[in-house]
């Protein structure tokens, strides 16, 4: 017997062909959330891009990390002259379209704040007002109840089935069910279609994790790194050879009880919690869980085997992962990230430098800041001090047309393979003093030069804050002196009540 849900299932199924033949001209289309990129739907609608009847034109794709490369837009229509993309985050193939052709705008993330500043624009109640015309998205298989998994790509979701008109989900088998958290499932009552995938022929771009050997300069830098973790800290890693190296660091230094709370769940938090060292145990928020909003699925059997029906994980939406009244109530926050540059005032980049996008600023500046305002919290920028063609990455000042990812006033750590330093409350001075310590040895007479002549070093009082120096730690305590103590950000604004002169969160 075919119940209520089951018969809702089979009505809304549709075949990818059947959704692009709806699109009209002029459409705007989330492509969907981060691991959770569309790829039947998207090409179909692709395949009708033109200037001729029944073609389609001025379509616009919003994209949130498209990992699925889509080589059927630059081969249909390389110069986008049918359609645009506006996108979030930078892989290779949408630098390769914005260096060959100039194409695809960039933007930053807007979810700062808890909020995606970025898609809220689109939200309306009334569907038919919503600013969004299609929002398609992977998805598991729905269960019996008629839910269906947003899996690996759970995290903006709950945003975006509030600001579309229509909603197409593209199921896919080897997406695992992925324990909530919340906002990880969606209902069939709240899609308007849903088509099946061919897993075999939508294949994720894969990458043997395993085999990331990170250079010995990477692993100098997560040396410095582990200067100031500690046993039960919880981590939050971005994208890179550099975690692979922190957590090689972080096994050979043998911590104990640490815990999760991340934006992307990857390879090397996986091999942490598998090797026992990550408990989650001491956790202030989600005790006994590995928190994540996202992960790619680079080894679609590994990552289906890890994620699946894992209780030790919680996939959450992002505006609970990347909030900053969650990320500041998480003790001993401790958040590792990439940049491109810093400049001594302390401004970082990490997305877009010298008019070139990079990547995005991802999540970055709220872990950075926020992970540092947690009781016993610490945000670490990370970088080679040269790139690999050899430029500096600690600078006078950005160049132009670089933009500025993390305020030099809100940056905590900056690390290299030189050293590690904390610029939280420094003058600047201090700040530039700081820095040049850690830059390469053969910038630093240059660099000290150009703070002199642009004053951010003074001509004649002496300032020292290189390790060992005279003034050793210039009377600032260290982290482990600060490590149970919150840093007062504005009082009941931001949530926090005083108590005894130490802040402590709702």
């Amino acid at each position: 017997m075919t119940t209520p849900v089951q018969q809702k299932i089979r009505d809304k199924k549709r075949t990818a062909e059947q959704i692009a033949d709806m699109v009209k001209s002029g459409n705007w289309i989330n492509h969907g959330s981060t691991g959770g990129d569309s790829t039947v739907c998207t090409e179909a609608v692709a395949k009708r891009l033109g200037p001729g009847p029944g073609q389609l034109k001025d379509i616009e794709w919003w994209l949130y990390a498209m990992f699925y490369p889509h080589p059927e837009l630059q081969q249909i229509d390389p110069h986008q002259e049918y359609h645009a993309i506006h996108d979030f985050f930078f892989f290779p193939w949408d630098r390769k379209a914005r260096d060959t052709n100039n194409v695809t705008s960039w933007a930053q993330w807007g979810w700062a704040y808890g909020v995606w500043a970025h898609h809220y624009r689109f939200t309306n109640a009334v569907r038919e007002k919503r600013g969004m015309d299609w929002w398609f998205n992977a998805a598991t298989a729905p269960d019996d109840h008629g839910y269906f998994n947003m899996s690996y790509g759970t995290n903006n979701c709950n945003i975006f089935r509030q600001t579309a008109k229509k909603i197409v989900f593209e199921v896919r088998s080897d997406y695992p069910w992925a324990e909530g958290g919340r906002f990880n499932t969606i209902h069939i009552d709240e899609i308007d279609y849903w088509v099946e995938v061919d897993c075999e022929k939508y294949k994720w771009p894969q990458v043997n994790e395993k085999a990331i050997q990170p250079r010995p300069v990477e692993q100098q830098i997560a040396k410095n790194v582990m200067q100031i973790m500690r046993d039960r800290d919880i981590v939050q890693l971005g994208i890179g050879a550099l975690p692979s190296a922190c957590v090689a660091a972080m096994t050979d230094a043998g911590f104990k009880d640490l815990g999760v709370h991340t934006e992307m769940m990857n390879f090397g938090l996986i091999k942490l919690i598998e090797s026992g060292q990550v408990t989650n145990a001491y956790k202030s928020l989600d005790r006994g869980k590995s928190v994540y909003t996202f992960a790619f699925p680079v080894d679609v059997e590994w990552y289906y085997n890890t994620i699946h029906r894992n209780q030790a994980m919680a996939v959450y939406d992002i505006d609970y992962t990347n909030n900053m009244n969650v990320l500041t109530r998480i003790d001993n926050m401790i958040s590792i990230n990439n940049c491109v540059a810093v400049d001594l005032l302390g401004q970082v980049s990490t997305g877009f430098y010298e008019k070139r996008p990079i990547s995005s600023t991802g999540g970055f500046f709220q872990f950075h800041i926020f992970c540092a305002q947690s009781k016993g919290g610490r945000g670490v920028a990370a970088m080679t001090s040269r790139s690999k063609h050899g430029t500096p990455r600690i600078v006078p000042f950005l160049p132009e047309g670089s933009a500025v990812d993390v305020p030099a006033q809100l940056v905590n750590y900056v690390c290299t393979e030189f050293g590690i330093v904390n610029l939280r409350g420094l003058n600047g001075y201090e700040r530039a003093s700081a820095l040049i310590s850690i830059a390469h040895p053969d910038d630093r007479e240059w660099l000290t030069k150009q703070a002199h002549e642009n004053g951010l070093l003074p001509p004649k009082f002496p300032v020292s804050m290189l390790p060992g120096g005279e003034n050793r730690g210039r009377r600032y305590p260290s982290y482990d002196e600060r490590r149970n103590y919150k840093i007062p950000m504005g009082s009941s604004v931001w949530g926090y009540n005083w108590d005894d002169g130490i802040q402590s969160g709702k």
